[in-house]
C-alpha cells in the first residue's frame, strides 16, 4: 500500500507540473484536473482491490474489469503532461537561456518606441519647416504631437514594464512560476507593440509616417519558448518512467491474491 500511495503521489506531481506547463501556468485549471485524475485513479484500485479479493467472483469481476478499463484510461490520458514535464526538465538550459534572450528582446521595445517618437517629431518638425509654417503654429503642432506620442503615463508603464522584467529572476523547472512567465514573455512583445501602435496610430496632417511596428528591428527569440507550452511527442525514457509508476501504483492490487471459492461463506 505503501508504495502504491508514493507512486501515485509522484506520478500526479509530475503530470501536475507538465499540466502547468501545457496550462501556460494556469494553476486553476491544472490544479482541479490533476486532483480530480488523482481522485478517480485511487477510487479505482480501491475498487480492483476490493474486487480482486471479493469471494463473489460474479459481482467482484465485472466492477475489477470497469476499474481497470477507468484506471488506464486515466494513466493514458496522463501521459501527456508526464512526457511534457521531462522534455522541459531534459531542456532546462535551453529554457533558461530563451527566457534571458527573449527578456532582454522584449526590454528593448520601450526605448525602441522613445526612438521612433523622437524620429517622428523631428521629421515632422522639419516637413513643417519645408511647407514655412509659422514658428507658433510648428510649436503648436508639435507640442500637440508630443503629448499624442509620449503621454506621461508611459513613463510609468515603461518603469512598471522593466521593474516586472527585472523580477523575473532564475528560471527553474521546478517552480510553478515559471510557465506563467514563459507565457507573458510570449505574449508581451506583441501586446507592448500593439499598445504602441494605437498610442502612434493617427498622423498628422502633412506628416509622412507610420504607426510604431517592432518587427524586424528586434531579434526576438521567443521561437524558443513556444516548445516548453506545446505538446511535445513521448519519448522512450519518459515512457519507461510512466510504465514503472503505473506499475508501481498498481503494486497493491497485484499483491492481492485471488480467492478460490465464488461465494463469500458469511465468515470473517
Amino acid at each position: 500500500m505503501l508504495i502504491t500511495v508514493v507512486a501515485l503521489l509522484a506520478y500526479a506531481l509530475i503530470v501536475f507540473l507538465g499540466m502547468e506547463y501545457l496550462w501556460e501556468g494556469i494553476h486553476e485549471i491544472a490544479l482541479p484536473l490533476t486532483l480530480a485524475g488523482v481522485a478517480v485513479l485511487a477510487l479505482c484500485v480501491y475498487v480492483m482491490c476490493k474486487s480482486k479479493a471479493s469471494r463473489n467472483k460474479r459481482q467482484g469481476l465485472p466492477r475489477e474489469i470497469i476499474a481497470i478499463v477507468i484506471a488506464v484510461v486515466i494513466l493514458y490520458l496522463g501521459r501527456t503532461p508526464f512526457s511534457q514535464f521531462f522534455y522541459v526538465y531534459d531542456h532546462q538550459e535551453e529554457l533558461k537561456q530563451g527566457m534571458q534572450e527573449t527578456a532582454e528582446s522584449v526590454a528593448q521595445i520601450d526605448s525602441l518606441y522613445q526612438h521612433y517618437a523622437q524620429q517622428r517629431l523631428r521629421n515632422y518638425r522639419k516637413e513643417l519647416k519645408r511647407k514655412r509654417v509659422s514658428n507658433t503654429k510648428t510649436k503648436a503642432l508639435e507640442k500637440s504631437l508630443r503629448r499624442r506620442l509620449l503621454p506621461t503615463r508611459l513613463d510609468t508603464i515603461r518603469v512598471q514594464r522593466q521593474q516586472w522584467l527585472s523580477s523575473l529572476g532564475e528560471t527553474h523547472v521546478w517552480s510553478l512560476s515559471t510557465p506563467r512567465s514563459i507565457h507573458y514573455l510570449l505574449s508581451a512583445s506583441e501586446q507592448w507593440t500593439e499598445q504602441y501602435q494605437q498610442v502612434s496610430s493617427m498622423i498628422y496632417q502633412g506628416e509622412k509616417a507610420e504607426a510604431f511596428n517592432s518587427d524586424g528591428m528586434i531579434g526576438v527569440t521567443a521561437d524558443q519558448l513556444v516548445p516548453f507550452l506545446t505538446p511535445q511527442p513521448t519519448d522512450s525514457r519518459s515512457l519507461l518512467v510512466m510504465v514503472i509508476c503505473c506499475v508501481l501504483i498498481l503494486t497493491t492490487y497485484f499483491h492481492i491474491r485471488r480467492p478460490k471459492s465464488r461465494y463469500d461463506s458469511g465468515h470473517r
